[in-house]
């Protein structure tokens, strides 16, 4: 047994009651989810953003780091070559050190006095007369002498160069200190590069994950803003079926009100005709029309 039609419609109008506030609640989960996403999205950006930062600073440091690797290895290679040549000068130093010993007594003569005493010794040979003897034994001593002033100034020279090499050696040994000095400058830089580079790649390391962690928020968000999107759809399907059923419940009664009118008219009319009174044409087109329907699309 069909329900009453007001009833129906009653059930209808409540149905569609309670499916609005349903798809009102539904819309506004949505609303709220949507608005976590957009927040998660944003603080995912600044999260993104900050990465690049880190990962870029980091670079510019591994490449200054670069830099600093090349310099201590350019000055290790040049201390080395240095280190090599001192050894060089070391080895020339004590092999000079002992003609040094062969030499220096010499080298204590006074050159002014060797040539002085040629001098004089040249002088008396020209200006003086002399027995054959005595000129010979003044040449034969201008002929030590000046061998004496050979070997002196040999030995002079000898010993100012092994002054100059160690004043050589000298040096290197400063250039060899030098250079270490700078090494170890350098190296505490590249010391203080990898701390700060591996307190960079910690907080990368914080980021990262929670990059991670965010992006699967936002894909839970994402299934259930769509969840949500698809029950509203049906929702509002179904509610749209009501509102259909409810016109359709609404053209109903239009119709069987408008019959009972059509029925009550044609009984007066047709008892009109039977007592013999006379029919309008309107009265004569209702008499006669099977339905309201046919009324109206006369009227059309």
């Amino acid at each position: 047994m069909s329900k009453p039609v007001e009833i129906e419609e009653k059930e209808i109008l409540d149905k569609m009651t309670q499916l609005r506030e349903e798809i009102k609640r539904l819309k506004e989960q949505r609303y709220a989810l949507i608005d976590d996403a957009r927040r998660l999205r944003q603080q995912r950006r600044k999260l993104i953003e900050r990465a690049r930062q880190l990962r870029e600073e980091i670079k510019k440091l591994r490449e200054e780091r670069k830099k600093l690797v090349e310099q201590v290895r350019s000055l290790r290679q040049q201390r080395r070559e240095i280190l090599e040549k001192l050894r060089s000068v070391v080895n020339e130093i004590e092999e000079q050190k002992r003609v040094a010993a062969e030499y220096r007594p010499l080298a204590r003569k006074s050159i002014n006095a060797i040539r002085r005493r040629i001098e004089e010794l040249e002088w008396r040979q020209q200006t003086s007369v002399l027995t054959p003897e005595e000129e010979k034994e003044i040449i034969d001593e201008i002929v030590r002498l000046e061998a004496l002033l050979q070997k002196a100034m040999e030995a002079r020279k000898y010993l100012q160069e092994l002054t100059e090499k160690r004043a050589e050696l000298y040096g290197l040994r400063l250039q060899i200190r030098s250079i270490g000095q700078e090494i170890r400058s350098v190296s505490e830089r590249i010391s203080k590069l990898d701390e700060r580079i591996s307190a960079l790649r910690s907080q990368l390391d914080e980021i990262s994950p929670q990059i991670d962690n965010i992006t699967k928020q936002l894909e839970d968000l994402s299934a259930k803003i769509e969840a949500l999107r698809e029950e509203i759809n049906r929702k509002v399907q179904e509610l749209r079926e009501l509102s259909e059923r409810l016109k359709e419940l609404r053209l109903g009664q239009e119709k069987e009100k408008a019959l009972q009118i059509y029925e009550e008219k044609k009984r007066r009319i047709e008892e009109k005709l039977k007592k013999g009174e006379p029919l309008t044409l309107e009265e004569l087109r209702l008499l006669y029309a099977t339905s309201p329907d046919e009324l109206e699309e006369e009227s059309e």
